[in-house]
């Protein structure tokens, strides 16, 4: 079988892929402040002046790292069908969830936003992943509210950082405790479908059309509408 012709963009991706995925390695193990950019350079195979012209520095790898699993999930998340219901879409979104969840990149997250308290760039950096990944997911939102004929009573943007909030929170008692792990991450399942029940209501449009249906139904029958 002949070999894939590599073309610079796909040698560039390579080569930034096997970075992150060495430096996810490197950080899980030793952790933010444990890790050095030398070993994420010999476990990735490249010299540490390579590593440096991708990265400046180890703060900008470990955001990078954690961009790539938010955008990860992102896609999986955007390759949902529209559900039939809010609540059908909020159990699908809570199994991608726990499907794509890595319960070891946790701590990383919490050092970088812990670091963004004392670093002014590494706080632009982190609210501006933020602000991309809420936008993201309310647009998911409205665009499978809308699929359904469903209307939201909370704006889409906010039900997406409640979200994200809640789950974030969820993800550090999970972290920390190995024990009950599992209980926490099904805790997501009902975050979700705690904050998809306001958007379950159709469209007025819609509900005015149903109680037409039915006050037909009841003439039809005999009964006097709303009997």
């Amino acid at each position: 079988m002949p070999r894939e012709k590599l073309t610079p963009e796909r040698r560039r991706q390579l080569t930034l892929d096997a970075m992150l995925d060495a430096a996810e390695t490197v950080f899980a193990k030793k952790g933010f402040g444990g890790a050095s950019m030398e070993e994420i350079a010999a476990e990735a195979g490249y010299s540490r002046a390579a590593l440096y012209a991708k990265f400046g520095n180890k703060e900008d790898l470990l955001a990078a790292v954690l961009d790539r699993h938010g955008s990860r999930q992102s896609s999986a998340f955007s390759s949902l069908t529209p559900p039939a219901t809010p609540v059908e879409g909020a159990l699908d979104a809570a199994e991608i969830f726990r499907g794509t969840t890595d319960l070891g990149l946790v701590p990383l997250e919490m050092e970088l936003r812990l670091n963004a308290f004392r670093n002014p760039d590494v706080r632009r950096r982190v609210l501006d992943a933020d602000r991309k990944q809420g936008d993201k997911m309310a647009e998911l939102i409205e665009h499978n509210m809308q699929a359904g004929n469903h209307r939201l009573d909370i704006p889409a943007r906010d039900l997406a950082d409640i979200g994200r909030a809640a789950v974030l929170g969820l993800m550090q008692y999970a972290a920390l405790d190995e024990e009950g792990a599992d209980r926490y991450q099904q805790l997501v399942e009902t975050v979700f479908v705690l904050l998809a029940e306001p958007a379950a209501r159709p469209k007025p449009a819609i509900a005015r059309a149903q109680g037409n249906r039915r006050q037909k139904g009841s003439r039809r029958n005999g009964s006097p509408a709303g009997l």
